[in-house]
């Protein structure tokens, strides 16, 4: 099978346009047109997968644009959907949303009926609030954050690696988040000049990277770290985790507003590969499409800085080759963490039995 189905990420992009314009981001951000996803697409684009895939356990990310634009009554017909066609699998259904949004008990609510009281929030420092207006200000953010703690909300933030990041206190950062389920650092995505200039020394990023799992090893937190977490699940069972870039073909599936369809939701925006009819109606065509896909990015040049990683066998080397600085020793996923890993197995074992909780793609 081209596809895996013992475990599935599935993004439903139910809105186009955002309250934002964020630099990083690979949408147009509120540059778009607001378009509600059709629900005949919707439900094509789940049929299509139900029937061919028939994942074991899946993730469906309810996604945007701002997710949280579209009104609450079109979120449950989807997530009917969701769990009316997918009624053989194990289901975790996540919005996704930025949290400038009105934020009350109705919604607190929603989220708790809808979503088993779980959210994926984004947060970036210097690339996303206008602090001269309150609808879009950092300060609005975390006083929606604490409403959605205070009312037993189950929260992963997701945060950048860019270099606006690194002017920050490490721990201080951190500390910001106390409450939530998890912190993920996800890596940038580079496609044009704006995200160039966000990129970080991998060198600088390490030794950031580094305090923040210091202070988790050594504190009791609320919080997880996803990708420190996975390693720890690959050092224990020997056992190569497709991670971050490396899995997004071979087990995601993304609709765009518009109906488009594709794998990895960053290239599907862009550079779509069929629409929800055809992966509906005729699966093969579909798949033909993939193929090429699957095999660009299988194809893709290993940097020489992971084939001379005593840790290749860790992670898989599958980092985007635009990621890595000339000159530099170091990966975007920082060898020199995992070391401290491989070094303190021990300590890091009891954050994962932890992290198991937290993170249902463990």
């Amino acid at each position: 099978m081209v596809f895996s189905q013992e475990f599935n990420v599935i993004y439903v992009r139910v809105v186009q346009s955002c309250n934002l314009n964020c630099d990083h981001c690979f949408t147009n951000g509120n540059r778009d047109p607001f378009q509600l996803a059709d629900l005949k697409d919707v439900e094509m684009y789940l049929q299509g997968i139900r029937e061919n895939i028939n994942p074991q356990k899946a993730v469906f990310y309810i996604h945007g644009g701002e997710t949280f634009l579209a009104p609450l009554d079109y979120l449950k017909k989807v997530n009917d959907m969701i769990r009316s066609l997918f009624d053989q699998t194990d289901v975790f259904i996540v919005p996704q949303t930025n949290l400038l949004v009105n934020i009350d008990d109705k919604f607190i609510e929603f989220v708790h009926e809808e979503y088993e009281g779980e959210m994926g929030i984004s947060w970036d420092h210097d690339i996303r609030f206008d602090d001269s207006r309150f609808a879009t200000s950092e300060g609005r953010f975390f006083k929606n954050l604490k409403k959605l703690l205070d009312g037993g909300i189950k929260i992963a933030i997701s945060i950048t690696v860019q270099r606006h990041l690194l002017e920050l206190d490490p721990i201080e950062l951190v500390q910001k988040f106390n409450g939530v389920r998890s912190i993920d650092f996800e890596l940038l995505t580079i496609f044009d000049q704006k995200t160039i200039d966000l990129k970080v020394s991998n060198i600088a990023w390490a030794k950031f990277l580094k305090k923040i799992v210091d202070y988790y090893i050594e504190n009791e937190t609320t919080w997880s770290l996803p990708q420190i977490d996975l390693f720890t699940k690959s050092l224990i069972e020997n056992k190569l985790y497709r991670c971050k870039c490396d899995c997004c073909n071979n087990r995601t599936f993304t609709m765009n507003p518009n109906g488009t369809v594709g794998l990895c939701p960053d290239r599907t925006y862009y550079r779509p590969l069929s629409d929800a009819k055809e992966l509906a109606l005729n699966w093969d065509s579909f798949i033909e499409k993939a193929i090429p896909e699957i095999a660009w990015r299988e194809s893709k040049k290993v940097n020489n800085v992971c084939l001379k990683c005593e840790f290749f066998d860790i992670c898989g080397g599958n980092c985007e080759e635009s990621l890595f600085v000339e000159g530099e020793d170091e990966c975007p996923l920082s060898k020199s963490v995992i070391r401290y890993q491989l070094e303190n197995l021990n300590q890091f074992k009891l954050k994962l039995n932890k992290a198991y909780e937290n993170l249902p793609e463990l």
